[in-house]
């Protein structure tokens, strides 16, 4: 059992990305618009903002394949754990404006950080994201020996 708990991380690592880009692409406006609330791209060209809805999900999927998989871990592994430290310095970063507009302690924030999970409780999705950061590249580089 020893040497089998990296497969399983992996395993669900890779199950958690997959779950996620399912969830978006079922409902890619609500997505969008969950997008569109951090501010942080631009609107122009459209075309940019509209890629992400379907190309985010997509490139989740993917990354979850490869790690369930093995092939291209490594890579797979590289692009999700920087994008989900991407996308976690930004959920992070949206909590500190709405603590600002709304006065609510950091605890106390609530919103659809739009990972498809709807309304989190912030510092909960903030702990659960790193766990997945620190679990998706030990799943990718740890070494195998099998």
């Amino acid at each position: 059992m020893k040497r089998s708990w990296p497969r399983l991380l992996r395993i669900g690592v890779g199950a958690i990305l997959i779950a996620y880009g399912l969830e978006k692409l079922a409902d890619p406006v609500a997505f969008l618009k969950a997008i569109h609330e951090y501010q942080i791209l631009p609107s122009r060209p459209p075309w940019m903002m509209n890629l992400m809805p379907n190309g985010i999900p997509i490139l989740e999927i993917g990354a979850g394949l490869c790690l369930i998989t093995g092939f291209l871990r490594r890579g797979a592994s590289l692009v999700m754990g920087c994008f989900l430290t991407a996308f976690t310095a930004a959920i992070l970063w949206r909590t500190f404006r709405v603590m600002e507009e709304t006065g609510l302690a950091f605890q106390q924030v609530q919103f659809d950080c739009g990972c498809g999970s709807g309304v989190v409780v912030i510092w909960e999705k903030i702990l659960f994201n790193l766990a997945l950061i620190v679990a998706t590249f030990y799943a990718g580089f740890r070494r195998t020996t099998a």
